[in-house]
């Protein structure tokens, strides 16, 4: 397994982070814009190919500082916003057969990120990540099984990735408010919560 300080990794296609199925692929409100203007769909075909996966308990307030995207309020109780998975586990959009992604180039962060997750660093001193805001490391699923990161495998281009960490963490933080307010407003009473209402929402944003 490659080291957190050399850091590997090259896609071997082998479709395990797009068929595992406990993994839900999380969407920010720019992914489901993302993916919407790439495929051309309206209101009721972005509800088709996107799922909200409620919590069997309510979470603690705890449990909500660690996620890396909130939950929303929806007709079904608190969840995540992801895409939809067939019966199998698979992810909606990957192409058994021919084993690719059907949006890749629209894909969501979450899998653009894959298998390193960035957060900011906090350690100014650090010489190594001086003028670099952003730190990154293996996710504990790509460790867990993305052959990707064998010591074999290629060292990633470093800049490159913390580019798009950056990015990803410019994004999470716009949906974190966005998601907040729809939450306030479910809260407040001045809207149903809804998935279709949510959605009618985050496509007002590219209006």
């Amino acid at each position: 397994m490659a080291s957190e300080k050399d850091l590997r990794f090259e896609c071997e296609r082998c479709g395990k982070c797009c068929s595992d199925e406990k993994t839900i692929v999380n969407l920010t409100y720019n992914d489901i814009l993302r993916i919407k203007e790439a495929l051309g769909l309206n209101l009721d075909e972005i509800n088709h190919i996107l799922a909200f996966y409620v919590f069997e308990e309510e979470p603690t307030e705890e449990d909500k500082k660690k996620m890396v995207i909130s939950p929303i309020e929806t007709e079904q109780g608190l969840a995540f916003v992801g895409l939809r998975k067939r019966p199998d586990g698979t992810c909606y959009f990957y192409d058994q057969k021919k084993k690719k992604c059907l949006i890749y180039n629209a894909r969501p962060n979450f899998c653009r990120t894959f298998p390193f997750s960035f957060e900011v660093e906090d350690n100014e001193n650090d010489q190594e990540r001086k003028g670099s805001p952003v730190k990154m490391k293996y996710t504990e699923k790509g460790r867990q099984y993305c052959p990707g990161i064998r010591e074999d495998n290629p060292l990633i281009n470093k800049k490159k990735w913390l580019e798009l960490g950056k990015k990803t963490i410019e994004d999470l933080n716009k949906n974190y408010f966005i998601f907040k307010e729809w939450n306030e407003k479910v809260k407040n009473g001045e809207v149903e919560a809804s998935a279709k209402n949510f959605l009618k929402m985050i496509l007002k944003l590219k209006e």
